[in-house]
């Protein structure tokens, strides 16, 4: 009881207190207010998330801000899903709401009781460390949350046994790899070291005869630095933060 007290509390306050402010009901399951988010992406999940809802009463929403303007966004985001918006199915739990704020570069994907056992924090979190860092840091905000979004839906779907028309599979942005030394590399190498060897053993000479290499004051070494509406489902924190 004082838990959703505590909810109803700073969700007032969280929910007005944001750039811009959120509606009072979503009205869809993608609110981009922030802009970010292309019309065609936004269209596609908004689809395959009305999908998941039909199929396995799970609601999903995504809603972007500017700014959080000096709120902590694990408090802004619990108030929105359970105290302003109550997503998920009440017995049920399965509400999820993922809240990208542009501005302070933060994120945070909220889980509902329910989904908990499926969707636990490690893999949320994973889920936002290869989805959604990686596209963000790129400034696509777009492709890393449709992707992130792939990733959440196809996990419940899979759950529920069952599958979304036509969704296609989340794409994580590959690490560079780094380039092997070649053939080219190695011939060049080898027509330096015939240089630099001869040097060396003419300057080690000089130095056995009091040459300027061991001489006062001389050089000693040196280195180098280098939607419908909800129902009013549960939250008790599950889920997982992040910022890039």
């Amino acid at each position: 009881m004082l838990f959703i007290l505590g909810c109803m509390l700073f969700g007032v306050t969280t929910s007005f207190a944001v750039t811009p402010q959120p509606p009072s009901t979503p009205g869809n399951y993608v609110i981009d207010l922030a802009g970010v988010i292309p019309a065609d992406v936004k269209n596609r999940l908004n689809a395959h998330l009305q999908e998941l809802e039909q199929k396995t009463t799970a609601q999903m929403v995504i809603l972007t801000i500017t700014s959080l303007d000096g709120e902590s966004i694990d408090e802004f985001s619990i108030g929105m899903a359970h105290n302003k918006w109550k997503l998920g199915q009440k017995g049920k739990d399965n509400g999820l709401l993922l809240v990208v704020a542009v501005n302070d570069k933060k994120y945070r994907i909220e889980v509902g009781y329910g989904l908990e056992g499926i969707l636990p924090d490690s893999m949320v979190g994973s889920i936002g460390r290869q989805y959604l860092v990686p596209y963000f840091r790129k400034g696509d905000y777009g492709s890393g949350i449709f992707n992130a979004s792939l990733a959440i839906i196809k996990t419940i779907a899979d759950a529920n046994g069952v599958e979304i028309t036509g969704m296609p599979g989340a794409a994580a942005i590959k690490p560079k790899t780094k380039k092997g030394i070649g053939l080219n590399d190695l011939i060049w190498i080898g027509i330096l070291l015939m240089f630099i060897i001869p040097f060396f053993l003419s300057r080690s000479r000089g130095r056995s005869s009091g040459g300027f290499w061991g001489g006062p004051g001389g050089f000693g070494g040196g280195g180098f630095g280098g939607f419908g509406g909800g129902g009013g489902g549960g939250f008790g924190g599950g889920g997982a933060s992040g910022d890039w």
